[in-house]
């Protein structure tokens, strides 16, 4: 009688380690970010001048902190300006930096 139950216990084990390992057993809900990005970005045409960078001319439009995240503000420059590198703005180019409300 001990053998049948130690047998019908290792069953049981076996059932619910096979059932953790394909299926699981905690719920894990997948989060998918959505960014909604529209092709009308409000923009303005600004002239680089020595010592700026996109994060200084940003908060200089916006008369103080920057209202969105860093990688958004990249993502929305690349859009508004294709084949720019956001890291190497040179000085006397003129680019279309993103504005927020």
């Amino acid at each position: 009688m001990k053998k049948v139950f130690l047998f019908l216990v290792l069953i049981a084990i076996c059932a619910i380690a096979y059932h953790d390992v394909t299926k699981g057993t905690i719920y894990t809900a997948s989060v998918k970010k959505t960014i909604e990005q529209t092709n009308e970005l409000p923009y303005r045409e600004v002239t680089v001048q020595r010592g700026d960078t996109l994060l200084s001319i940003v908060e200089r439009e916006m008369n103080g902190k920057l209202p969105v995240s860093i990688d958004r503000l990249i993502d929305d420059f690349q859009t508004l300006n294709p084949h720019v590198n956001a890291q190497s703005l040179q000085i006397g180019k003129t680019y279309r930096i993103p504005l927020y409300k």
